[in-house]
């Protein structure tokens, strides 16, 4: 159902006690704990999540299967979770303080537990440690035990392992895990490569990231009668981590890898990610590769997904394969290293400039945001944030990843009669969002004539394109974006609306996401005729297992976006005092929010530092002085001071000047 709100003006509302929450409609649903203490349901019955206000939950963690009823919905729904039906989550991180003289351990759902002096003697638990706390028992008395220590709170690596921990990703594998790999050696590939399409005296070749360890995939292009020839070879893991093993296990329990600013936290053991699978240079290597032919116009006409065994023969980085594309298209020689590569270099920017006018003119939204670099030293201590450069380069290997999707998602439809596919699907925004995005813009001076249908592909494409020019463009884009649905895993395949495609998943990255690795199978059992396992292949437990996959993305971006805030914090906490400019990127009911022009960085100006008194005006996304009429909306310019970080909570304050 999708929700709609009832009410112009904010009603009043009794507090919610346990008595007068009968009669209420009871969902279910699952957890997603915010700061302190506030947490959010998402519930198949709702278009969008449930709020959960601090004080009105049980003790909950992440992914817990609750019991809800709706106590108002006036500008958001919100709820009162009152019942736990199931705890997911039974490990948390606990700091270790000291009060009256008595150790106690503070978990992050909000448990204090007394450690016994005994306890505390074995362990050496000292305040300010950071552990690792298994619940035995949630109902009072709580039963804990403390299981592991992480280290000092105020360590640089600790403070980030602790991150990891919280959303469940550990660095280490099970001993039983790791015992399944004492097989996998050089001799491997080579007994496994016998029955597979032997592609290694083909010009592979790889574009990633500079610090890439892991390379998931490489490309082949050549020209072709009037069009193209494009391979899309990605490591081969399924050949590696066999379906409910204890390796595959653990691998299905993370979900994904954890980018964290100084490490990575891997979804497979290292000697696999970084190694064995990873398609590095110059090295036989097992790959599943989607091998298409496109017209000249750029669109496929034909492709066949095929086990085989290749060798990269170059390893680029989008900046040297960006300088390369340029010396070419200027008539320029490349290095002799490069050389071999002039053509592929030049097909490949040929074929995704075609490819991505293809997608745009179907009505793909590219938002073309930038993402933030934290810059560590070698003790872990933030030393620049900057925002992160990208190139045509990346466009290219994004735009082949892309087609190679669509032609794995189209591989499964075509048979999901026999076997559930996966698919990576994303609804459609409400109306009533984009409506005061619009609302938003039209605050900024960008005026938008409304057509009937404003969820149009082609009208959203020409308002972000207007933003773009916008001097506060990135912001407003950005706004955008969080107006938009989280996209998803399931067997039900409904298209992916951001992208405009009518099917889509993920094929391309086996070595960091599961669901790339859960594709591969599929496809595998149809290709190798393989018999179909009623247990594990039913669709309701491939279901159950896309909602699971997709609850882990949302936990490794918040863990990726919490490290990164962790870093910026300790970063700006150093500069306590000092004034900066910056641009209003959000309002809410408590203050706006300030994106620094200085440094990538926002901060909370809390509408109890201003000097008048501010009221919330819902529909125009703005405050407003009740006695001054002055006004704050978003893309405002503003001058800031750093008031305070909370290193805990990873908050960072602004106070406004407000003569500036």
């Amino acid at each position: 159902m999708r929700y709609k709100p009832r009410h112009k003006r904010k009603p009043k509302h009794k507090k919610l006690t346990s008595s007068n929450t009968k009669g209420k409609r009871r969902y279910t649903g699952f957890v997603e704990t915010l700061k302190n203490r506030k947490a959010r349901v998402h519930c198949d019955q709702f278009d969008t999540h449930v709020f959960i206000p601090a004080g009105d939950n049980l003790t909950i963690g992440d992914g817990d299967i609750v019991e809800f009823v709706i106590t108002s919905s006036f500008k958001e729904l919100e709820g009162k979770i009152t019942k736990v039906i199931k705890h997911v989550q039974t490990e948390f991180v606990a700091e270790v303080i000291s009060k009256f003289n008595t150790l106690f351990v503070v978990l992050d759902n909000g448990i204090v537990s007394k450690i016994k002096p005994s306890v505390a003697e074995k362990l050496k638990l000292k305040p300010n440690l950071m552990v690792l706390v298994e619940v035995q028992r949630f109902e009072k008395p709580v039963k804990l035990e403390i299981v592991e220590i992480l280290g000092d709170k105020n360590s640089p690596h600790v403070s980030l392992i602790a991150i990891a921990r919280k959303n469940g990703f550990k660095e280490e594998f099970s001993k039983e895990a790791l015992d399944e790999l004492t097989g996998i050696t050089s001799d491997f590939i080579e007994v496994n490569s016998s029955d597979r399409v032997d592609l290694r005296s083909e010009k592979l070749f790889t574009v990633d990231p500079t610090d890439a360890k892991d390379f998931d995939d490489a490309i082949t292009i050549s020209r072709k009668d009037e069009g193209y020839q494009l391979g899309v070879h990605i490591a081969d893991v399924s050949a590696f981590v066999y379906e409910g093993s204890n390796l595959d296990s653990e691998a299905y329990e993370r979900g994904f890898s954890l980018y964290l600013p100084s490490s990575v936290i891997p979804m497979l053991p290292k000697k696999l990610s970084n190694y064995y699978c990873s398609l590095n240079p110059n090295t036989d290597r097992l790959a599943f590769s989607c091998l298409m032919e496109l017209d000249n116009e750029a669109r496929v006409t034909k492709y066949a997904f095929k086990e085989t065994v290749v060798n990269s023969k170059k390893r680029f980085d989008y900046k040297g394969f960006q300088e390369c594309l340029e010396r070419v298209e200027n008539g320029k020689d490349l290095e002799p290293e490069y050389r071999d590569f002039s053509e592929e270099i030049l097909l490949s920017a040929e074929l995704k400039r075609k490819l991505k006018r293809n997608r745009v003119d179907n009505g793909s939204i590219d938002f073309d945001l930038v993402e933030t670099k934290v810059e560590l030293d070698k003790e872990g201590n933030t030393i620049g944030i900057f925002p992160y450069k990208t190139y045509e380069a990346n466009e290219i290997i994004e735009e082949f990843m892309l087609i190679a999707n669509r032609c794995a998602a189209d591989f499964m439809l075509r048979k999901e009669k026999q076997l559930s596919g996966v698919y990576r699907i994303h609804e459609e925004p409400s109306e009533e969002r984009v409506n005061l995005y619009l609302k938003e813009l039209g605050n900024n001076g960008i005026k938008i004539k409304r057509p009937n249908d404003i969820l149009d592909h082609k009208f959203l494409q020409s308002v972000i394109e207007k933003v773009k020019n916008h001097e506060q463009g990135d912001i407003l884009i950005y706004n955008f974006l969080r107006s938009m649905k989280k996209a998803k895993y399931s067997i039900e395949n409904s298209g992916h609306y951001g992208l405009a495609f009518d099917r889509y998943t993920h094929f391309t990255s086996p070595i960091r996401r599961y669901s790339d690795l859960m594709v591969h199978r599929i496809i595998k059992k149809h290709i190798r005729a393989l018999p179909i396992i009623k247990k594990q292949d039913k669709p309701s437990r491939v279901e159950e297992r896309c909602k699971f996959i997709s609850l882990r993305e949302v936990k490794s971006i918040k863990a990726e976006y919490n490290a990164r805030d962790l870093k910026i914090a300790e970063f700006i906490a150093k500069k306590k005092g000092s004034n900066h400019n910056g641009v209003i990127s959000s309002v809410s009911p408590h203050g706006f929010y300030v994106r620094l022009n200085e440094f990538p960085v926002e901060g909370l100006v809390h509408i109890k530092s201003l000097k008048d008194h501010f009221l919330f005006i819902e529909d125009e996304r703005m405050l407003k002085g009740k006695k001054s009429g002055k006004v704050y909306h978003s893309g405002m310019p503003v001058n800031i001071k750093i008031k305070s970080v909370d290193m805990d909570l990873l908050n960072i304050d602004f106070l406004l000047n407000e003569n500036s």
